[in-house]
């Protein structure tokens, strides 16, 4: 029930805030202002807000500074090198977008979109897929097959480009080293064993049933 002093005009815009706040996202400047300008929002809960759009203005000038890793150049030193199903962008940037879908936030679907993008333009499997095990550097959580899951996800919901041409390096990277893999050294599980990979690829280049996905947090 809207607040009784909410003005009419603002309780589309207030709403809107509301979901992307559970989702995860912090307020933007309008945002502020609107609940800084409406007797409805006490004083405090308005600055908290403000003091949100800080932090998140800072983190994302932070992100500028960190360590970066690509094709374009050699990875510094310090980049933490993981980008996988269960690390880094890729399964968090589709679990952001996916969340955005169901509440209507473009704003913060675009941003995923944006991070899922920028990271598949510079993906190096020679960098980011590493591991003493073939699980790690092929399987679906830590490696190859998980990323192509996404990317495929990410293409076929999203539309993406960069995850049309992911996908398709990732089938030839997968295929190309599926067939010299020797059965002893996978588990039998499909996370992290031999089973993950050729699902992955029966499921994104051959158009296999895609019922098994949602265990990944994918469809």
């Amino acid at each position: 029930m809207p607040h009784p002093a909410l003005a009419p005009a603002d309780r589309g815009a207030v709403l809107a805030l509301r979901r992307r706040l559970h989702s995860g996202a912090a307020p933007g400047a309008s945002d502020c202002a609107l609940l800084e300008r409406s007797s409805a929002v006490p004083a405090d809960l308005a600055g908290r807000a403000r003091a949100l759009l800080r932090g998140a203005e800072t983190a994302e000038a932070e992100l500028t500074r960190l360590p970066g890793a690509g094709l374009a150049e050699p990875p510094s030193a310090e980049a933490n090198p993981r980008q996988a199903w269960c690390y880094g962008t890729p399964g968090v940037a589709w679990a952001l977008w996916d969340a955005a879908g169901a509440l209507g936030d473009g704003a913060a679907a675009d941003w995923a979109a944006t991070a899922f993008t920028t990271l598949a333009e510079h993906y190096d499997e020679t960098f980011h897929l590493f591991g003493d095990t073939p699980g790690d550097r092929l399987g679906l959580c830590h490696g190859a097959a998980g990323v192509l899951a996404v990317a495929d996800a990410f293409e076929r919901d999203a539309r993406l480009p960069a995850a049309s041409a992911l996908k398709e390096r990732f089938v030839g990277h997968l295929t190309a080293r599926l067939s010299g893999q020797r059965l002893a050294e996978w588990p039998a599980d499909l996370l992290t064993g031999l089973p993950g990979v050729p699902a992955a690829l029966l499921t994104a280049a051959h158009g296999a049933p895609r019922g098994w996905l949602p265990c990944l947090g994918l469809r």
